[in-house]
């Protein structure tokens, strides 16, 4: 784009869309999500951006990320579990209205975060990207299994879940192990710390 991280992230932020969301999460996310809180949409919106700009994606690609990532936990508003469709559902009444989005753009946008839903997967949780874009987004929105915070974040995780804390550490250490990274940007950010992480929580066990 030719632009900072800082700069597109300002831009994209203006967006009425993003604003939307983002409005919708500061004033109605229930105050019980420690984790999935008006934090973390500012957190993945970011990250997915920062990949975006290092993999080089298209400008409209771009948008259509930070769109995503701004509304993927807005079904939180409504239900705890199964929230992903309400999201996506919202989202899509939304931006119709706005009419700055094609059909098919809006249909991206859903699937995205549709797709980051964490579903059974043999014996542990993950998520599966169905379609180009959504591997960005995933990414982003497990960003901290790669970051210094990984463990504040996980504690987060465990307080808004209720779930003791061997139970909660057993099904984490399940889920960043059977976990990869789904892009070069990613993979190249995070890895590292990833492993650092998870032979930490091993410890821990």
């Amino acid at each position: 784009m030719g632009k900072s991280l800082g700069e597109t992230i300002a831009q994209l932020r203006a967006l009425s869309a993003i604003r939307q969301a983002l409005a919708l999460l500061g004033s109605q996310l229930p105050a019980y999500l420690q984790y999935h809180s008006y934090q973390h949409t500012e957190d993945v919106l970011q990250e997915v951006i920062k990949l975006a700009l290092i993999d080089s994606l298209p400008e409209r690609d771009t948008e259509l990320l930070a769109v995503a990532a701004a509304w993927h936990d807005v079904g939180f508003i409504y239900a705890n579990s199964a929230n992903e469709p309400l999201a996506a559902q919202e989202m899509c009444n939304s931006l119709s209205a706005l009419g700055q989005y094609s059909d098919s753009e809006i249909a991206t946008i859903a699937q995205m975060i549709l797709d980051t839903a964490l579903v059974v997967d043999g014996a542990t949780l993950k998520q599966h990207a169905t379609i180009p874009l959504s591997r960005y987004l995933l990414d982003a929105d497990l960003a901290n299994f790669g970051r210094d915070d990984f463990f504040e974040k996980s504690e987060l995780r465990r307080k808004e879940s209720g779930e003791p804390v061997e139970l909660f550490r057993s099904k984490t250490f399940l889920l960043v192990q059977n976990h990869t990274w789904l892009t070069k940007a990613a993979h190249t950010l995070w890895q590292e710390k990833k492993e650092q992480n998870l032979q930490a929580l091993t410890k821990a066990l």
